[in-house]
């Protein structure tokens, strides 16, 4: 019989289980709850899908989210999160449907974080962690912006009055196979900052490497059915990825506030060397204001091209041309701060799809949310 889970149970026990690793003592005479901390979110979206040749579909959608943040001691910081949604490793979301049944709730963080006091600056994070790598302007021409990466990494920041400089290394497990060779990601990066006009004027420039280990030739990641965009061979009815994927990423980000109105301008471009064509993507945006206070607002433009084999399609911006690479065309947002801790946002996506080809497809999709935390 299907059981629904019990999230208050899910919570107490977590909360047990911490109290039993990490005793008062260790985290100091407070004790450890005082040590704790609880965050979660909520956003209820409307969504509505235009793709050509197909009925227009609309939807409801779920995502929600609780994590416990705590201190093993005074050096490191643990962190378990749950959320709402399926497996697939760049949605949380969930659809309202099914005749009100059930519905799926999984870990989505689960890290240690370790700041050796005598090397300041120094942070190395295991487990399932949100991703440590710079994005410029919240660029998801690479990364879906709910993708968390699953490993270990090691980040490095030295800061000072005028300059800034950061460099991330990190080894990630994708698949893991019995009875073949192993999946996964080898990958650095760096990014130096720049700081102007005390503090109101920012950039930063740098760059990444990032090489998926057993690619060609393999199954595609997560959904062996789906390649999300990119070169696919198929043998015996099975797909396998066409092209290694070695990427070499560029990127440069540039803020300035006007009258405390930050205005942000961003360019990230991607090649994956490990193709022979079709192995570049490009994106360049704007954003403008942030909706944090009562009245603030936000906006945000950006366009893109993504060939088919630049990226990864699986871990690839999941709203954008429905998913994948193989797509060009525009993002445009905005938001709102209605509440303390409630936004109203907005996103509609004018994209095509099969930039490969001669004839492409039209796809638009608008999301309403209304967005909560706490």
């Amino acid at each position: 019989m299907k059981r629904a889970l019990n999230g208050k149970g899910v919570f107490v026990g977590i909360l047990i289980l911490l109290s039993a690793m990490f005793p008062t003592h260790v985290v100091g005479a407070a004790g450890w709850w005082e040590n704790v901390k609880v965050k979660g979110n909520l956003r209820y979206r409307h969504e509505m899908i235009n793709k050509e040749d197909k009925d227009v579909r609309h939807r409801d959608r779920i995502r929600a989210r609780v994590g416990i943040f705590t201190k093993a001691n005074e050096k490191i910081d643990i962190g378990i999160q749950l959320a709402t949604g399926s497996d697939d490793p760049a949605s949380t979301n969930q659809t309202l449907d099914g005749a009100f049944s059930t519905k799926n709730i999984g870990i989505d963080l689960a890290y240690f974080e370790y700041k050796p006091s005598k090397l300041k600056g120094l942070k190395v994070v295991g487990g399932k962690f949100k991703n440590q790598f710079f994005k410029p302007g919240k660029s998801e021409l690479i990364w879906d912006g709910d993708l968390n990466l699953e490993g270990s990494a090691v980040t490095f920041n030295h800061n000072s009055d005028n300059f800034g400089l950061t460099l991330i290394g990190s080894g990630l497990w994708i698949e893991e196979r019995s009875s073949s060779d192993d999946s996964y990601l080898l990958s650095g990066q760096s990014i130096a900052k720049l700081h102007f006009n005390e503090g109101k004027t920012n950039i930063a420039f740098g760059g990444g490497f990032f090489n998926y280990v057993n690619a060609l030739g393999f199954q595609p990641f997560y959904d062996d059915e789906e390649p999300m965009g990119n070169s696919i061979v198929v043998d015996s009815n099975n797909y396998a990825y066409a092209n290694d994927f070695k990427l070499i990423e560029l990127f440069t980000e540039a803020t300035h506030r006007f009258n405390n109105i930050p205005a942000t301008i961003m360019f990230d471009y991607v090649t994956n060397s490990g193709a022979d064509s079709l192995n570049t993507g490009w994106l360049v945006g704007l954003r403008v204001g942030k909706a944090k206070k009562i009245g603030s607002w936000e906006f945000r433009y950006n366009y893109r091209e993504l060939e088919k084999d630049a990226v990864i399609g699986t871990f690839s911006d999941s709203d954008f041309r429905g998913g994948g690479t193989n797509g060009k065309g525009h993002e445009i947002g905005g938001a709102y701060q209605l509440l303390k801790n409630t936004a109203f946002k907005s996103t509609y996506f004018i994209n095509e799809i099969g930039i490969d080809k001669n004839n492409t497809e039209d796809f638009k999709r608008l999301q309403v949310d209304l967005q909560l935390k706490f």
